[in-house]
């Protein structure tokens, strides 16, 4: 069994994401008290997403992208903002950890990727149609 199977996490964390980004809709910017590595009380805004269950304490970066992302850095008005998550490194205490980086989504326009129909054609005038169905 694995780790995470044995210690599941309430909170986002880079292995979650699987090696892709995933885009989510913010519903709530909460600060909470959580405790740091060292054991340190913290007060933090943590971010929870629309139809998720884990949620996202934020460090100074990725507040930041979140601010300039949504516009504000006053994270009540952060409801309803989209965002893309997704795995990253970063050196903590000198060694190089996974983490969840924010950037905006990089969505394509709706359809882009359905590929294009071909544009339907009436039958020339007089022509009876007899192309059998099946």
């Amino acid at each position: 069994m694995k780790r995470d199977d044995l210690f599941p996490s309430k909170y986002l964390k880079a292995a979650d994401l699987k090696g892709r980004p995933l885009v989510v809709e913010i519903e709530a910017a909460a600060v909470e008290t959580l405790k740091n590595g060292a054991g340190e009380v913290q007060e933090k805004v943590v971010l929870h997403f629309a139809g998720k269950t884990k949620t996202l304490p934020l460090n100074m970066t990725n507040f930041d992208a979140v601010a300039a992302i949504a516009g504000d850095d006053e994270t009540d008005t952060w409801g309803g903002c989209r965002i893309e998550l997704y795995p990253s490194k970063t050196d903590l205490r000198g060694k190089t950890v996974d983490c969840v980086r924010i950037r905006p989504p990089q969505e394509l326009p709706i359809g882009a990727l359905k590929a294009k129909a071909p544009p339907k054609t009436s039958p020339p005038a007089g022509d009876i149609g007899d192309e059998i169905p099946f």
